[in-house]
């Protein structure tokens, strides 16, 4: 058994770490002004109607299609991070290497659930493989389908990347919408939940940039960036 003292040093210790541990845990930017989903998008389609009958063909059409190749890129890319878009940004774009770059991607990825989280909650649209059994996704995620979280991450990455990047803005968007339709490729969402996502991206980018917390790390990861010879 710990004599008191030693006990008493051990939670000193604790307390101690503990401010220093939330100030390195990135914290989300607050989105200005605040967006409603469940007002600047439409609702997703119905299950029953042609529309809701034609992005369940567009899963299914995707899922037969899916080479083995595709089925691990969307696989690898159910991970949330812009360094996926190491592929066409080269080896050196890493979180070890691009610590504050890490850490504006890393806020900007909490960011998205406030404005998100309430519009999937309300419009409760179950995923492609909960609404028909002949969906084979490729992993099963819990919660609502729309819009796309990972849709939406998509579009914001892609916007704040090509504006630190100006010079790989077309190779950017166009591996942000690889990572989006890779959702549809994993079997977990729908085309119309990627491009609500897109949208939500959007306007997320748009407010942020009244964000003065946003405007202080973009400037440190365009530092960053190109201290590191990406450009």
């Amino acid at each position: 058994m710990f004599k008191r003292p030693f006990l008493s040093y051990f939670v000193c210790l604790l307390l101690a770490a503990a401010p220093a541990a939330a100030r390195d845990a990135p914290e989300p930017y607050v989105v200005q002004g605040g967006i409603e989903l469940t007002r600047l998008l439409p609702p997703p389609p119905a299950p029953d109607t042609p529309a809701g009958k034609a992005d369940l063909d567009a899963v299914l059409a995707t899922q037969r299609a899916r080479s083995a190749a595709e089925a691990a890129s969307a696989q690898a890319d159910a991970e949330a991070t812009v360094f996926r878009f190491a592929d066409v940004l080269g080896d050196g774009f890493a979180a070890d290497r691009l610590p504050l770059t890490a850490r504006l991607f890393g806020r900007l990825t909490k960011s998205i659930g406030p404005v998100v989280n309430p519009a999937k909650e309300h419009w409760h649209r179950a995923r492609p493989f909960v609404a028909s059994s002949a969906v084979e996704p490729l992993s099963r995620p819990d919660g609502d389908t729309y819009p796309s979280g990972h849709g939406t991450l998509a579009r914001l990455y892609a916007i704040v990347l090509a504006d630190l990047l100006p010079g790989r803005r077309d190779a950017i968007f166009a591996r942000a919408d690889r990572f989006a339709w890779n959702r549809v490729v994993n079997g977990v969402h729908y085309p119309t939940d990627v491009t609500a996502g897109a949208i939500a991206g959007t306007l997320i980018a748009q407010r942020l940039q009244a964000d003065a917390a946003f405007r202080a790390d973009f400037t440190a990861a365009q530092r960053e960036l190109r201290e590191a010879g990406i450009h």
